[in-house]
């Protein structure tokens, strides 16, 4: 889900809270009209006027087309749609502000109808509550969007007014000062909004400041229109200079004149408060009293430095005006180095003298409490706990009365609480960090090293504690560029020492959680501290139940309880079941409690390690891969099938990534601990398609090998980077890694790896169309494994043969080789090659022009590599699947399937399918007599192709030749290899 927010400058939220970063100007542009028009069509003039103020070119239709594609697809934006005589945003109202504004104010106006003052104005409150500023401030979206901003922000005022009426009708005068003041120095002209300003004043006792606001609104209208107050005002004048008692509130007769103050005991408001709209949303709505309800009660819990506090004081003073009889406020020292929590007695002591109350007779909690309760009962009190220790803590100082919030904080979720509204707070979004910086060091100096900027909120990160500090810290030395304190954040050795200033320390914030278990009375307590310095060891972007009982060395469930209780304490956060994450700042925080000792890693890498071979095993079974591991395979979790293999791959992908990044980085941690790994995902990638991952992967791999002096270990490295270049399309390179591990496999002795890296040699000779080198190469590669009696490493030889010998117009020779692979591998159960021998088996066919014997063939390889999950296969199968649509007269499912085919290659980085697609498509559009669209899709199927230097690029030129001619065959040669095994 995505929710949009222009009462404001223009804002996008993805589905977990996250802000979206939105920065090109025309994307911003084009999607801010559609909001402002939301559910209605907005016309493509209107549009392109917008996007091209001075002068649209004549390719902005077609720029408008791509526009909207990339909003569609950038943002998940299913609802945005081609409406004539434009586009339309189809939103809900909940995810759109301006929406979300009508509807709460149209509640607003039946409540009222009804007799529901306060609940009128508690939904106009609410209403008014989602601006932030000027609609799309920052935006230059033409003269037809003015009026209609315009309209909006005359609706916010009109309401301010009903809102504003609503709240003194019912005797809340003060609270509506702050409102209507700012509001009537935005409309110095306006006369209701300074007639609603001068009865507030009045009521609260400022009957001077009342008529001195009369006095300079009637200067103001005589100097700039020439008229005089309206008589509704003049009457009002007239009114507070005789003290009319018409003007008390009602039911308090001379309430203006007399009465004790109320407590107002809030801090000072967060003058740099960013970011939290979706919090900020939920509390107020949280916090609305109601006669029908317990009194409310939002709990914010979070780690140290997450900005509760803030985020509490910000809300209070938000929300005061609603509670005019008095807000109370008191630091429960529950989170504070040196201090000892306040004893519930102590706090309602004070709060009792605040409301007038005497104490003195009272000295147990049980009657504070109950004192407490009475005296709050009937008044309009907000109460903010700031920072309690544990439900004990704040329990006794619940208010009961109907008319009462309450607003806690806290480290630890307080889930025992009763009616408690739980809000738990993340780190900012990158986007709201960078803005908390800009405004705690200066606009002019972030946007004078962005970079640096951005490097700082990352080494923060993005805790708000962190970046205020290091805003403090960037104010103090106005001499200092931003990239100064990136430089020295840098360090990780020294991060959490340059994060202080003053009093202010991420360290001594997490110092108190941490010593809260070390200290515990229970045994738990204590092993959670003595285990977070090991759960700080792991790069790991997160941590599973299992991966942390290997780290721990114990059984899955005891590892568990003490993750949970690190988690309570907010050390550790669950960001889903089972899924443990840990903030970079609370790594080098536990890191710096931790010894040097490295056997709690090396456990964690075994477990990965043999866990990944165990997945290997499910994906390419009868491969001799896992036999050449040795002890890094031994062990680990055990997988039933092929998804519960991909499942744990997928979700541990990250962590076995970092893993291998940390062994490189990390002398002291045994080399084999990345080259096995690296070994052990090779199928993984190959399955999913991650290329960049596999080239990565195994450069790093290579490099742990080359250090190590392990040659065997570099040979399996280079032969895997000859696989993953090959299928990148990046044939030069992957023939100098497929060389290199030949040479050292051959200087070894090792025949399986020289025949693994023959039948790569192979595979990449057959993409550069150097057939009759390929041929050699894969039947030296199938003689050594027929000699050593391989039959998975025979199938795989077979396979790409029958391709090569395919090429070579050797049709018979070709399908008896696929027709043997396929038998091998449907005996061995290896359905990915299956598949890939199907599609090959099929092209067979499909030379020999037996077109329904070749389509019957591609879709069972596509239906399985759907089934299987494998990207690269689909793409592959679907690009020859539409060539033969195409070869059987049915264009229509030709483009289709290339369509699909094409977005898929794309996704995947797979390069020479997408070109592939491309130039079949070119093909198709020429057969149809579309020659623009042909050249179109040629053109960039040629630049794909001369880039990969691949024989594919003269066929193309001659297609160009012919520039529309129909003539082109279109037909290309793409098959899926069957990658090397042993």
């Amino acid at each position: 889900m995505v929710t949009f927010r222009i009462l404001g400058p223009l804002e996008v939220e993805g589905a977990e809270g996250r802000t979206v970063p939105l920065t090109a100007t025309k994307p911003r542009t084009l999607l801010a009209l559609l909001l402002l028009h939301a559910n209605r069509p907005v016309g493509v003039s209107t549009l392109t006027d917008a996007l091209w103020p001075l002068k649209p070119p004549r390719t902005a239709a077609g720029a408008l087309r791509t526009h909207v594609s990339s909003l569609r697809t950038s943002l998940g934006l299913t609802g945005l749609t081609a409406r004539p005589p434009g586009y339309q945003l189809q939103v809900d109202p909940y995810d759109l502000d301006v929406l979300l504004f009508d509807r709460l104010a149209g509640e607003g106006h039946r409540a009222a109808a009804r007799g529901d003052l306060a609940g009128a104005a508690d939904r106009w409150e609410r209403a008014l509550g989602l601006w932030r500023g000027r609609p799309l401030d920052g935006l230059e979206l033409g003269a037809a969007a003015e009026s209609t901003l315009a309209d909006i922000a005359e609706r916010r005022l009109t309401l301010l007014e009903h809102w504003a009426q609503a709240r003194l009708t019912l005797g809340e005068h003060a609270g509506t000062l702050p409102a209507l003041a700012a509001a009537a120095a935005e409309q110095p002209l306006r006369e209701r909004l300074h007639e609603l300003a001068m009865l507030a004043l009045y009521r609260s006792g400022r009957q001077a400041e009342a008529l001195e606001t009369f006095r300079q609104l009637r200067r103001r209208l005589v100097a700039d229109l020439g008229v005089e107050p309206g008589q509704a005002l003049q009457r009002l004048q007239r009114q507070i200079l005789s003290a009319d008692p018409a003007l008390d509130p009602p039911g308090e007769p001379g309430a203006v004149r007399a009465g004790p103050p109320a407590p107002r005991q809030l801090p000072p408001d967060i003058a740099a408060f960013t970011g939290r709209h979706r919090e900020v949303t939920t509390a107020r709505a949280r916090l609305a009293i109601s006669p029908l309800r317990p009194a409310p009660l939002v709990a914010i819990s979070g780690p140290g430095g997450v900005g509760k506090s803030a985020l509490a004081v910000y809300l209070a003073h938000r929300l005061a005006h609603r509670f005019p009889d008095g807000q109370l406020y008191v630091d429960l020292q529950g989170a504070t180095a040196g201090l000892r929590p306040l004893p519930p007695l102590e706090v309602l002591g004070r709060f009792l003298r605040a409301l007038g109350a005497r104490d003195s007779d009272i000295t147990t909690v049980d009657e504070a409490s109950a004192a407490f309760r009475a005296v709050a009962a009937g008044r309009r009190l907000l109460v903010l706990l700031d920072n309690a220790q544990d439900a004990e803590q704040v329990r006794p100082l619940l208010p009961a009365g109907p008319h009462t919030a309450v607003l806690l904080t806290s480290r630890p979720i307080l889930s025992t609480l009763d009616n408690a509204a739980h809000l738990h707070l993340d780190v900012l979004s990158p986007v709201d960090a960078m803005l908390l910086l800009s405004r705690l060091a200066g606009a002019d100096r972030v946007a004078a090293d962005p970079g640096g900027a951005q490097r700082v909120a990352t080494w923060c990160g993005c805790l708000p504690l962190a970046l205020r500090i290091a805003g403090a810290r960037l104010a103090a030395r106005p001499s200092w560029p931003v990239r100064e304190l990136a430089e020295r954040l840098s360090d990780t050795r020294r991060r959490l020492d340059e994060l202080s200033i003053g009093e202010l320390g991420v360290r001594s914030s997490f110092q108190v959680s941490y010593e809260l278990l070390h200290d515990g009375a229970e045994a738990d307590d204590r092993a959670a501290a003595r285990a977070f310095p090991l759960i700080a060891l792991p790069d790991a972007a997160d941590l599973s139940v299992p991966a942390a009982a290997a780290l721990l060395d114990l059984p899955p469930a005891a590892a568990e309880r003490i993750l949970d209780r690190l988690v309570d304490s907010q050390l550790l956060a669950c960001p889903a079941p089972g899924r443990f994450r840990l903030h970079d700042l609370l790594r080098l925080f536990g890191r710096s409690l931790a010894t040097s000792d490295t056997g709690a890693l090396v456990r964690l890498l075994r477990w990965y390690s043999a866990t990944a071979w165990q997945a290997y095993r499910r994906l390419r079974p009868a491969d001799g891969r896992p036999a050449t591991a040795g002890e890094w395979a031994e062990g680990g979790t055990s997988f039933s099938d092929v998804d519960g293999a991909l499942d744990w791959l997928e979700s541990e992908r990250a962590n076995l990534l970092a893993a291998v990044h940390q062994v490189a980085e990390t002398p002291a941690l045994p080399a084999a601990a990345a080259t096995s790994l690296a070994r052990a995902l090779f199928a993984f990638f190959h399955v999913r398609g991650y290329l960049n991952d596999w080239v990565e992967v195994n450069e790093v791999a290579r490099a742990v090998a080359r250090r190590a002096g392990d040659p065997i270990a570099e040979a399996h490295a280079n032969r895997d980077l000859g696989a993953a270049f090959e299928v990148r399309g990046e044939y030069q390179k992957a023939l100098g890694c497929l060389r290199e591990a030949l040479d050292r496999y051959a200087a070894a002795g090792d025949r399986a790896g020289e025949a693994a890296c023959l039948n790569g040699l192979g595979t990449v000779y057959d993409s550069l169309g150097r057939l009759a080198e390929a041929a050699e190469a894969l039947e030296r590669s199938l003689a050594i494994v027929r000699g050593q009696g391989d039959r998975h490493a025979q199938a795989i030889s077979l396979n790409n043969l029958g391709d090569v010998y395919c090429g070579l117009g050797s049709y018979d020779r070709a399908a008896a080789s696929l027709r043997e692979a396929l038998a091998i591998f449907r005996d061995n159960g290896n359905r990915r090659s299956q598949a890939a021998a199907l599609n090959n088996l099929a092209q067979v066919h499909e030379r020999e022009g037996r077109y329904p014997e070749a389509q019957a063939c591609y879709e069972e390889s596509y239906a399985m590599f759907v089934d299987l999950g494998v990207s690269i296969g689909q793409a592959t199968v679907l690009a020859q699947l539409g060539r033969v649509h195409r070869l059987r007269g049915r264009h229509g499912e030709a483009l289709e399937r290339l369509g699909t085919a094409l977005e898929l290659a794309e996704k995947i980085d797979e390069r020479r399918s997408a070109a592939v697609c491309l130039r079949e498509l070119g093909t198709t559009h020429a057969e149809l007599g579309d020659p623009a669209a042909a050249r179109a899709a040629w053109v960039r199927a040629l630049a794909v192709f001369e880039a990969l230097g691949v024989r594919e690029a003269d066929e193309v030129r001659a297609d160009l030749a012919t520039a529309g001619a129909g003539n082109a065959t279109g037909i290309t040669h793409l098959a899926p290899r069957a990658t090397p095994g042993g």
